[in-house]
């Protein structure tokens, strides 16, 4: 089969390999989508701490069961279509133990540790394996790795009916926070981006979108939550300056979730923190619960029509083209999410 392997750090070549064994707990899976993820450019940089080489990157895909072993897992039949939850949890640690294992302190990820998806093929532990309905497009299942992401962090910042919600950037990620949030009781959900491009994607999504290089956004903030500040804040961007911005932004007594990965050892203004009596939430993956009950609400999004999810890709590539597109997000062009095509998708 192809696939696309990282040799080393910031190289990629696609190469023919074995299609993978699988054990009786195992299913083998065909892809059809796999996403590029952030986390997978800093993998190719060489900037994840436990990222290893060789490796076939990829933890965002779906595709379709080529091979499972229907006595264990009867609902796994052949050509049934499915997204899997990518994490390896060691079963031992004390977070484990106590049934935290998205935080198991070994923490593995496929694409990460292990081979992914950027491949025509992948195992996968069978009980990782989660069918989807036919009401769900290919490349809408596609993003149920970033939803369930987006899942887990409303649910670690507890977002309730009526809260007034800020996300601090608007790429691929802070887009479907904000969705979820939106879908998790939001009165208001409002973006700061730089980029016009993602803001105009934002606004097409009926959110409100600000730009911090040409808009007063503390006086934006004033007037969109009359005076009191935003009871939530997601910090998506990673950058310093949305960091410093999202306690300020906050109410009194608000909740600020970090979700994006600082490029470097970040600073936080402590004395809105202090003074703001502000709860700090850090979010990490999901868990399966997470990641079943995200493919839930995408199929009751998808029969709603409230947002047409596949909008949220903003380009499709070919395997061959993967070093591409990640050379695309670092250089920040992309609007959306970018998907692998592997020329199996079903007609939309």
């Amino acid at each position: 089969m192809k696939a696309a392997v990282l040799t080393e750090w910031q190289r990629i070549e696609l190469q023919e390999v074995p299609v993978p064994e699988i054990g009786e707990d195992e299913c083998l899976i065909e892809v059809t989508y796999a996403g590029v993820c952030g986390s997978d450019v800093h993998i190719y940089k060489g900037h994840h701490p436990t990222a290893v080489t060789p490796v076939i990157p990829g933890h965002e895909f779906t595709g379709r069961v080529a091979k499972a072993s229907t006595d264990l897992y009867p609902h796994l039949t052949a050509g049934t279509r499915v997204v899997a939850e990518p994490l390896i949890s060691c079963g031992e640690c004390a977070a484990c133990l106590e049934g935290h294992v998205h935080v198991c302190r070994r923490l593995k990820l496929l694409g990460i540790h292990t081979d992914g998806g950027f491949a025509q093929y992948i195992k996968v532990p069978a009980a990782k394996v989660i069918p989807i309905s036919d009401v769900l497009s290919d490349r809408a299942a596609a993003l149920a790795e970033p939803f369930a992401v987006a899942f887990h962090v409303n649910r670690q910042a507890e977002v309730r009916h009526g809260d007034r919600v800020l996300v601090v950037g608007g790429g691929p990620i802070g887009m479907v926070v904000g969705i979820v949030a939106k879908q998790s009781g939001a009165a208001k959900v409002v973006f700061t981006e730089l980029n016009e491009d993602r803001l105009a994607v934002i606004r097409s999504f009926g959110f409100e979108g600000v730009n911090p290089q040409t808009t007063d956004v503390n006086a934006y903030a004033e007037q969109a939550t009359d005076g009191a500040g935003f009871d939530v804040v997601f910090e998506v961007s990673g950058s310093q300056p949305g960091l410093l911005s999202a306690t300020k932004l906050c109410k009194i007594k608000g909740t600020v979730v970090l979700v994006g990965f600082p490029g470097r050892r970040p600073e936080l203004e402590v004395m809105d923190i202090i003074f703001k009596e502000l709860r700090v939430v850090g979010s990490r993956v999901y868990t399966l619960q997470d990641f079943k009950k995200t493919v839930r609400m995408l199929e009751e999004l998808a029969v709603e029509g409230r947002y047409r999810l596949e909008a949220l890709v903003s380009d499709t590539r070919s395997l061959e083209q993967l070093e591409e597109a990640i050379q695309t997000m670092i250089r920040g062009e992309n609007t959306g999410k970018i998907l692998i095509d592997y020329g199996l998708a079903q007609p939309e």
